[in-house]
């Protein structure tokens, strides 16, 4: 958040906030069945390539691996900001909005380790087969950034948080009695969680809306 506004204004921000916890849950359900969505989609491509017939001609490669989701994870993204900015639109606020800031500075920091460790993939760790090191991390990390916004966001968020959060610690342990019984592991890990969990966030936060209507 501006360092330069006031406690009052900061107050004021967060209040705001707090205030349309039902419009961001509404929001980040709809953001959440594309997401999720495309998630499923991609993952299904993957293993379908790498298990089944190799429409690629070749294996999805690591580096292939990375980008296709990386892709997937920003076109949520400009959906989640579109979201936004079209809210904004309509009340009349400047973009950035003063909301918008506080929201970015508060997950910011979240984004730090992962966007490094997506970098050194990209350089040289995807020659050693990390890739589902890659996963666990964006993983754990989404699921902290959820966290992270607990103070301002619906509770839904935060347990989706703790979700992820929980899944990432377990892959470690689930991968030795998984992996053997399905090579594709990173990809069906990846697409299970950004998908179905998404997905099922949506469904459940649609049911509520509705019957709060």
């Amino acid at each position: 958040m501006d360092p330069r506004l006031s406690s009052d204004e900061r107050l004021a921000t967060l209040r705001a906030l707090t205030e349309r916890k039902a419009v961001y849950q509404r929001r980040f359900a709809w953001t959440g069945l594309i997401g999720g969505s495309l998630s499923i989609l991609t993952a299904g491509l993957m293993f379908v390539n790498d298990e089944f017939t190799q429409f690629l001609d070749r294996p999805v490669r690591p580096r292939e691996f990375a980008s296709g989701w990386i892709f997937v994870f920003a076109i949520t993204v400009s959906v989640g900001l579109l979201f936004s900015a079209g809210t904004a639109r309509k009340r009349g606020e400047s973009l950035p909005s003063a909301r918008m800031k506080l929201v970015l500075g508060t997950i910011a920091p979240y984004l730090i380790i992962p966007a490094a460790f997506t970098g050194w993939f990209f350089a040289t760790g995807y020659l050693g087969g990390a890739e589902l090191d890659l996963t666990v991390v964006w993983i754990a990390f989404y699921g902290l950034l959820l966290l992270s916004t607990t103070l301002f966001a619906p509770r839904s968020i935060a347990l989706l948080g703790w979700v992820f959060l929980l899944s990432a610690v377990s892959l470690p342990i689930l991968e030795d009695s998984l992996n053997p019984v399905n090579g594709d592991f990173p990809d069906v890990v990846i697409g299970a969680t950004f998908g179905l969990y998404h997905l099922v966030y949506a469904a459940l936060n649609w049911r509520r809306n509705a019957a709060s209507k």
